[in-house]
């Protein structure tokens, strides 16, 4: 604890001395006062840049992520012009809302699936296929499901509805949120995919007893759910982002009895309800294809996608020369991610909001480098709109490396390279291509270090 403390306070001693002298070695350092101080007590403060022709990057193939009680559920078929086909769809389950008031002669009128949305990505003149099927297998709700989870494989044959949906998108002029006015609307009016739902599971519904309609858990055997399958489209489309329990999506069973016509009762959606998503990517034809999980070709752009979609290997391998130099106190190590802006239009896509930034281990697995415990502001990944660019501070992390702090299970802290990738990858459809380290721009890593003389 002792010596964590000691590089602690070494780190923000350091931190404070470079703010004090602007961390420059460009210029000479004033020398008025040194004679006052001891020869061991001089400090130096130098910036220098690792040559960038030592880092290696390369794009793979993401982790699969895991997709089961999102607050989103994604949907849709998008062919992206840069990262190929994305298919996305889902299977959820519905609980009952209360007892259905069944009397005077009640018989049912229509059964409509409500599927709410107000983002997406992709375009809004390309009709998606939807198919609905009722899921012949249970969801566990405490069970674990993953990107490839096959939905076709547990659903009946039967197709309920098959409808084509062309994605929308509104502004809202009449919200107060961020700042929104009439002249220039900011929020997005949530949007309603209605789906009319066919006879048979009408009179399934309507022929459940008293006692199936008395518990969620009865009802629930009964009636499994629902899997909503994207149909396959070339070219266009779009993924929509469902907000599968946070504005109402449900099942709304419209009936009648002999006094009133225009009765209703919900089958919802809620944190209760097991929810699956399922995620397909297909990138035979895109431009970076040939070099995917090649751990020795490099390309000159890396690219991030979600939805356990692509990531980028990032190695500093001369990070470890640090180690041979004595009385070294890190003060901000600065990696910097050039946004490509020929191969990802800005203009049409706005790039995401923040990328991750993970540290790799001994065993090839991932943690955030300490340096995130200070804040996320502190350490960075938001995108810089100014210079198109994604920033993280790692300057504790390198002083870990140069140290060898041991890792909390038994090794010392080593030098594995770094695993770079999107926010959100399971509720949320996004992507970034960015410069590779061999290209003319480069990945850069500025170090701002304190030297005692």
């Amino acid at each position: 604890m002792k010596k964590e403390l000691s590089v602690m306070y070494k780190f923000v001693a350091g931190f404070a001395l470079m703010s004090l002298i602007f961390w420059s070695c460009k210029e000479e350092l004033n020398k008025t006062g040194y004679g006052l101080l001891d020869k061991g007590d001089l400090v130096s403060v130098k910036k220098t840049e690792i040559d960038k022709s030592t880092i290696k990057s390369f794009t793979v193939k993401d982790a699969k992520q895991r997709t089961d009680e999102t607050t989103y559920n994604l949907l849709g078929t998008f062919n992206d012009p840069v990262f190929g086909k994305v298919t996305a769809d889902f299977a959820v389950q519905f609980r009952l809302s209360q007892y259905p008031d069944l009397s005077k002669n009640a018989q049912p009128d229509s059964l409509v699936l409500y599927l709410l949305y107000r983002e997406f990505f992709g375009d809004t003149v390309t009709p998606q296929r939807l198919k609905v099927y009722e899921l012949a297998s249970d969801l566990s709700f405490d069970a674990q499901y993953d990107q490839d989870v096959n939905l076709k494989a547990i659903s009946k044959g039967e197709v309920l509805a098959d409808i084509t949906y062309v994605p929308k998108f509104k502004l809202d002029s009449l919200t107060n949120l961020y700042g929104s006015t009439k002249a220039k609307p900011k929020d997005t009016v949530v949007q309603e995919i209605a789906i009319k739902l066919n006879a048979s599971l009408i009179n399934k519904l309507w022929a459940a007893d008293s006692l199936t309609l008395s518990k969620n858990d009865l009802f629930i055997q009964y009636f499994k759910g629902l899997y909503i399958e994207a149909g396959d489209l070339n070219p266009g489309g779009a993924i929509m982002r469902i907000n599968s329990i946070a504005r109402g999506s449900r099942m709304i069973m419209h009936y009648q009895n002999s006094e009133k016509d225009s009765l209703f009762y919900n089958y919802n959606i809620n944190e209760n309800s097991a929810r699956v998503s399922r995620f397909n990517h297909e990138y035979t034809n895109t431009a970076f294809f040939a070099n995917l999980d090649k751990k020795e070709t490099q390309d000159s752009l890396i690219y991030l996608q979600t939805t356990g979609g692509l990531g980028s290997k990032i190695l500093i391998p001369n990070l470890n020369l640090w180690r041979d130099f004595a009385n070294i106190a890190i003060n901000k190590a600065e990696l910097i991610f050039q946004v490509d802006q020929y191969y990802f239009d800005t203009a049409k896509y706005t790039p995401p909001y923040q990328v991750i930034l993970s540290a790799i281990n001994e065993k090839d697995s991932l943690y955030f480098p300490s340096d995130l415990a200070f804040s996320q502001a502190y350490f960075g990944g938001v995108y810089n709109k100014k210079d198109g660019t994604y920033r993280f501070n790692i300057a504790k992390h390198v002083q870990e490396l140069i140290t060898r702090k041991p890792n909390g299970v038994g090794y010392l802290r080593e030098n594995y390279g770094f695993f770079l990738s999107m926010a959100d990858r399971n509720t949320n459809y996004g992507r970034v291509v960015l410069k590779g380290a061999n290209s003319k721009t480069g990945i850069r890593l500025e170090i701002t270090y304190s030297k005692i003389n």
